[in-house]
């Protein structure tokens, strides 16, 4: 049965131009949040494609960053509604080492690929989330319309740990509930043609530590002073390093907060069972080489991991990072001789199944009280909980199905190390898929990233991609 089906493909084939092209447009708009570059545009420009699509609510949401996101609903009459995650933003994209602009989306030749979209964004969700809406579209021009209703809540600032996400959840969280499914749409499929599902992801808590004079009572009060003083005048930005340093083992990584690992579950035979299996599709490889967001360019105490306990570890062990720590004269150059009066960090801590956000951060604001950094301002950016989809939802069933149907590969992923605020959604008691779909594409977040234009033998093009979407949302909806 698959997704093959002649009047879809030709609606697909007679819209190709236009639908290529609005891919097109909807990367050559920039959406950074951390550079502060076209948020609101590209916020506008997604308000526009689903008043294209026929959604009777569309609205901009402010934030007091100022990067909004947006709601829109779908009422198609349908007994049954899904919800649809939407990340507008990436990670920047500067000239260098790209073969062209990462904002043009030219379409090039790309050996021994063909055909490429060559644009920030491409692999990164921007492009497959208009592969989306144009299948729903070709659902609706041809079935008359959706089987489902949909809820659509876009955020454009997911690089930045979707600060104001959950402040449009808690918004519309009533009619969230309303919900059967929560979907994002990807193009996860390898250069091999095999396809990545992944079931769960990590809890995520977005954290900035700040020690000041003034919080403290010591050290310069409103701006820095001379290093000249400091054999009198005590440092903020010492005691930090202190605050930070009293929460981890130098030597074993352990993390020292009283009652951080009291949620730890064994790892049991099935999910040992399951790493097992994923190993297995990597002959040859090291975990460093598989692993997401690990790479080869690393050195650690765990290089000598197998790579079943490594995957084990990654998918089910918590992690406490420093994202950046500064103080002082951040500037061009080096102001030297300075005692700063404010120092801060910002830190992500990933917490795998059975962890609570709400307990984690309450452990470790109990730890600076009780070691004598109650001065320590612990501002929570955002947190959400770990959540895992099980494979029999009729959510993954209606993808795995297909992929079956076509003989299309898959492998499970029980969990990766990545979270975020589609697992809000979990928290109502659906099911949730966040970055799922067929065709391929690479360097997601890094130089010359592209998006397969045309099939292989092996994997999906954009309009095959299409197809497969437009078969999913009619399945989920049945």
């Amino acid at each position: 049965m698959g997704f093959e089906n002649a009047a879809y493909r030709d609606y697909f084939t007679k819209n190709w131009d236009r639908h290529l092209a609005t891919m097109q447009n909807f990367l050559r708009q920039p959406c950074i949040p951390s550079d502060g570059v076209g948020c609101r545009e590209s916020a506008e420009l997604l308000m526009e494609y689903y008043r294209a699509l026929g959604c009777q609510e569309v609205t901009l949401l402010e934030t007091p960053t100022g990067n909004p996101g947006v709601f829109a609903y779908l009422d198609s009459g349908a007994e049954q509604t899904l919800i649809n995650y939407c990340m507008l933003d990436t990670k920047p994209a500067y000239p260098d080492g790209w073969d062209a602009d990462p904002f043009a989306a030219e379409i090039v030749d790309k050996p021994p690929y063909g055909k490429v979209i060559l644009a920030r964004g491409a692999q990164g969700r921007k492009a497959p989330y208009i592969s989306w809406l144009n299948a729903l579209e070709a659902v609706k021009a041809i079935e008359g319309k959706l089987p489902l209703n949909i809820i659509f809540l876009a955020e454009s600032e997911e690089n930045l740990g979707s600060p104001n996400y959950k402040s449009f959840f808690e918004k519309y969280k009533d009619r969230l509930a309303t919900a059967s499914f929560a979907f994002c749409p990807g193009a996860v499929q390898s250069a091999s043609g095999q396809v990545k599902i992944t079931q769960g992801y990590k809890g995520l808590i977005n954290v900035r530590f700040t020690c000041s004079g003034k919080l403290w009572g010591k050290g310069p009060q409103n701006k820095a002073t001379h290093a000249m003083a400091h054999s009198l005048i005590e440092s903020p930005t010492w005691r930090l390093v202190c605050a930070m340093a009293s929460m981890k083992d130098p030597v074993t990584e352990r993390i020292l907060v009283k009652d951080f690992y009291a949620d730890d579950q064994p790892v049991s035979d099935a999910e040992r069972a399951a790493a097992q299996r994923l190993v297995d599709g990597f002959p040859g490889k090291h975990w460093k080489e598989f692993l997401p967001g690990v790479g080869t360019d690393v050195k650690s105490a765990n290089d000598g991991l197998s790579n079943v306990d490594a995957t084990l570890k990654y998918w089910y062990s918590p992690s406490f990072n420093i994202n950046g720590l500064a103080s002082g004269f951040t500037g061009p150059g080096t102001e030297v001789f300075r005692l700063p009066n404010e120092a801060w960090c910002q830190c992500d801590i990933r917490i795998p199944r059975g962890y609570s956000a709400k307990n984690t951060i309450e452990r470790i604001q109990r730890h600076l009280v009780e070691n004598g950094f109650a001065d320590i301002e612990m501002k929570v950016t955002a947190a959400y909980e770990p959540y895992q989809t099980a494979l029999d939802s009729k959510l993954l069933k209606s993808f795995t199905d297909i992929l079956d149907e076509e003989n299309i590969p898959w492998t499970v992923w029980p969990f990766v190390g990545g979270g975020g605020p589609w697992s809000l959604f979990a928290e109502l008691g659906m099911p949730v898929v966040f970055d799922a779909g067929i065709g391929f594409g690479a360097g997601a977040g890094a130089v010359n990233e592209f998006l397969a234009v045309e099939k292989s033998a092996n994997y999906a093009g954009i309009l095959e991609a299409e197809l497969f979407f437009a078969e999913f949302i009619k399945r989920l909806g049945a």
